[in-house]
């Protein structure tokens, strides 16, 4: 057994008061765990009182524009180019009735001089067998007296068989040859049928040596110029009338459910769409320039790609309504965005789109929060139209809560702007 001194032995000591030491201070330096916030805390939120609106059902559409009626102007003669107007050019304005080109007509102006030649000797020659048809029928009556004569004289016996013959081959040959002249007259009249009906082609055929525009157009385009010679059926000149423009605007088939069912229109025909209120905008920069349209008729498929249909919206008097360094005239593919309208739908429930979770809503009852599932009719830009689930009266949150648990306490303020922009946007105000 090993022998320690004093000194060895009293150094254990200080460790162990140390210890001891150590044991009594260490719940008082314990650290407090963080105080977790009350689960019963109010949370304010935004909200709005549900109460019936009426909302005006619109759809937007985008296409380009295209003239109502198009003109490509064809040779229907053929000849040398000898004149043309100076507002044959590209982009000129040319009012109906115009002149613009014309053809050498000389061969046409021939023509015409030589028919009316062949009409006038083919009329003489009529004259003429109408005297030659009168002399025959006259000598053909008094053959026909000199043949009852032979008869006569026959039955007596004062005339030979053969002399009575032979007044009878006469008057058969007098007969022939008043038959010939009377069909030469009908011959000649029906030449002369011909010969008018040939004049009238030669002067029609003149008439298109000189080529007018049909109504007000837009020239776009010319194919031919002074001195170059045109056959028939070769193409002229290219042209938009100017009376109007139609916009093909597409549209996806589920956002016009809910303006068909605002529609009063019965009947399916081209009065179809004709109560819908169209309006085309042109964004040009920061502005943007409206026309009101006419909804004319539908395209008639469905597109087979993006299953949206096509209306076709027509501008009336698209140059007449510009106004220089405003307004602009609508001319072929341009870009512009259609918005349709129908009549209003009174005493509809209407939300943001993002006050909709997941087919709920969340509602304000008695300071806590209620989750409520909804049915959606219809959406329209932001906004949503329910067709069940909220009340006149229901407090909507329209503020985003995270979490959202049933029962929650929460503290009502209304939205007063967010009323107002439901408001705006159900009048489809943009």
């Amino acid at each position: 057994m090993a022998n320690y001194s004093w000194m060895q032995r009293l150094m254990i000591v200080p460790p162990i008061v140390l210890g001891a030491i150590v044991l009594f201070i260490a719940p008082s330096m314990k650290a407090e765990p963080p105080k977790t916030e009350q689960a019963g805390a109010t949370k304010v939120v935004r909200v709005i009182k549900m109460k019936p609106l009426a909302i005006q059902p619109s759809v937007i559409g985008y296409g380009y524009t295209q003239p109502a009626q198009e003109w490509q102007a064809q040779a229907e003669v053929e000849g040398r180019v000898i004149w043309v107007s100076d507002n044959f050019k590209n982009g000129a304005f040319v009012a109906k009735g115009e002149p613009l080109l014309r053809l050498d007509d000389s061969a046409y102006q021939l023509a015409i001089t030589k028919l009316n030649a062949e009409l006038d000797v083919s009329k003489l020659k009529y004259q003429t067998l109408g005297v030659s048809y009168s002399i025959a029928a006259q000598d053909y009556k008094l053959q026909q007296e000199e043949y009852q004569r032979s008869e006569r004289l026959a039955k007596t016996g004062h005339l030979s068989q053969t002399e009575k013959d032979k007044a009878k081959r006469d008057l058969l040959s007098k007969q022939q040859l008043l038959q010939n002249l009377k069909n030469e007259q009908a011959i000649t009249l029906a030449e002369q049928q011909v010969l008018n009906a040939e004049l009238d082609i030669a002067r029609r055929d003149l008439s298109h040596t000189e080529v007018r525009a049909p109504y007000d157009i837009r020239i776009t385009a010319t194919n031919i110029d002074v001195e170059e010679y045109v056959n028939k059926g070769q193409a002229l000149l290219q042209s938009d009338a100017m009376d109007s423009v139609e916009v093909l605007a597409q549209y996806s088939i589920g956002k016009m459910r809910p303006l068909r069912r605002a529609s009063q229109s019965q009947n399916f025909d081209n009065s179809l769409h004709n109560d819908l209120e169209a309006t085309v905008t042109l964004s040009a920069g920061d502005k943007q320039i409206h026309w009101q349209g006419i909804v004319d008729r539908s395209g008639g498929i469905i597109d087979a790609q993006t299953q949206s249909q096509t209306l076709i919206v027509r501008i009336p008097e698209p140059y007449r309504q510009a106004q220089p360094g405003k307004k602009p005239p609508l001319i072929r593919d341009t870009f512009v965005k259609v918005t349709l309208k129908s009549s209003q739908l009174d005493n509809q429930m209407i939300v943001p789109i993002n006050a909709i979770h997941s087919g709920n809503i969340y509602v304000v009852k008695d300071n806590q929060l209620a989750i409520q599932p909804v049915e959606v009719d219809f959406t329209q830009g932001q906004i949503a139209v329910l067709k069940s689930g909220v009340h006149e009266g229901d407090m909507v949150v329209v503020s985003q809560l995270q979490p959202a648990v049933e029962g929650m306490k929460l503290k009502p303020q209304p939205d007063k702007a967010m009323v107002q922009w439901i408001s705006q946007q159900a009048k489809g105000d943009e």
